[in-house]
């Protein structure tokens, strides 16, 4: 009788570790896309978190003074010829609720000026002070880093800080005296590494939105907001830029400000854009203040976002060629839209 030898097999086919390596790769890019998606889902609640908070220091400042904090008017913000750069709004309102800086103007009191001259900050609207542009009067500010964050100088007193971040919410470049010009205030950043805009209400009636310029006496007056378009694409792929690749006017930013500040409720437009008039219009605002995030793809209110472009609002082969005909004067997009966009966005004061 013959016996046939069974021989057991002690490895895998070439297939069969083909079909494992592909299986493992198909999970570990659903793994990846879901962590990022986490991930994406984690820095959105924190930045929400970050804005919360310092709104919430918004509102006990002007608990305490009757107004939102900030140090300078808005028609100083964002002028070019400064020493060292252009302050925003998000900038101006810091140093109100963590100290660090003095300023004066034209018309301070002795006790002011003496305050200023003799604190050991860096001048940083230059030792000439920039004038100005509506009121013609002059104003100076220094900044002394080291002392950012012990609180407010108000009305000759050191007040407690109202608001204090942590240092990862924070982007600022210290003194640096070889090279001065890359000195840079302390500004609000979101997780994205983006800087946060900061909106203040100095009215409770007039128009919505116009520039401090302009005699409409509005409850927002816009200051230069183009400090914030850091990079190439947040400036030619924002509705709020009005960077050359844009297209886009200073009338067609108020509008979209506009529709992102009314409270959707009370907007009366009939559809048409009538209720613009250059850029700005008439309504209830959602609060006294706003803090704007642009949100995991770092760009301000994109051009790209899918809404407008389902509704057949803005034409994919020329984005930026008619705002003023099919963007919001043109009466196409209304206050509720203005929710499709991924920015984070905080109001406050109401």
């Amino acid at each position: 009788m013959k016996h046939k030898k069974i021989t057991s097999r002690s490895g895998f086919t070439l297939i069969e570790i083909l079909v494992v390596i592909a299986i493992i790769a198909i999970l570990a890019g659903i793994l990846l896309a879901a962590l990022g998606s986490v991930q994406q889902a984690a820095k959105k609640t924190q930045t929400n978190s970050l804005m919360q908070s310092f709104a919430r220091a918004c509102d006990e400042f002007s608990m305490d003074y009757d107004r939102f904090p900030g140090l300078l008017p808005e028609s100083i913000l964002g002028q070019t010829g400064g020493t060292y750069q252009q302050i925003t709004p998000t900038q101006n309102s810091l140093l109100a609720l963590m100290g660090g800086a003095r300023i004066k103007n034209s018309q301070s009191t002795p006790t002011v000026v003496t305050e200023y001259d003799d604190f050991d900050g860096v001048e940083m609207l230059s030792a000439a002070g920039v004038t100005d542009p509506v009121t013609g009067v002059q104003w100076w500010l220094k900044f002394d880093d080291s002392r950012f964050g012990e609180g407010p100088w108000i009305s000759g007193i050191i007040h407690a800080p109202f608001f204090s971040p942590k240092s990862k919410d924070l982007r600022y470049k210290p003194l640096d005296s070889s090279n001065l010009d890359a000195y840079e205030l302390p500004t609000l950043v979101d997780s994205w590494d983006t800087p946060i805009i900061f909106l203040r209400a100095l009215r409770d009636s007039g128009p919505i939105l116009d520039e401090p310029a302009n005699s409409s006496k509005p409850q927002f007056e816009l200051p230069n907001i183009d400090p914030y378009f850091e990079g190439a694409l947040n400036k030619s792929s924002s509705v709020l830029s009005t960077d050359s690749a844009t297209g886009q006017s200073i009338q067609d930013r108020l509008a979209w400000l506009t529709l992102l500040l009314v409270h959707p409720t009370f907007w009366e437009d009939p559809g048409d854009g009538s209720s613009f008039s250059n850029g700005t219009a008439w309504g209830a605002v959602r609060g006294r203040f706003v803090l704007i995030s642009a949100g995991s793809d770092t760009i301000y209110l994109e051009a790209t976002n899918k809404q407008l472009h389902v509704d057949g609002i803005i034409n994919p082969m020329n984005l930026f060629g008619n705002f003023l005909g099919g963007g919001p004067t043109g009466g196409e997009i209304t206050p509720k839209m203005m929710e499709s966009f991924d920015d984070v966005v905080v109001y406050g004061g109401a």
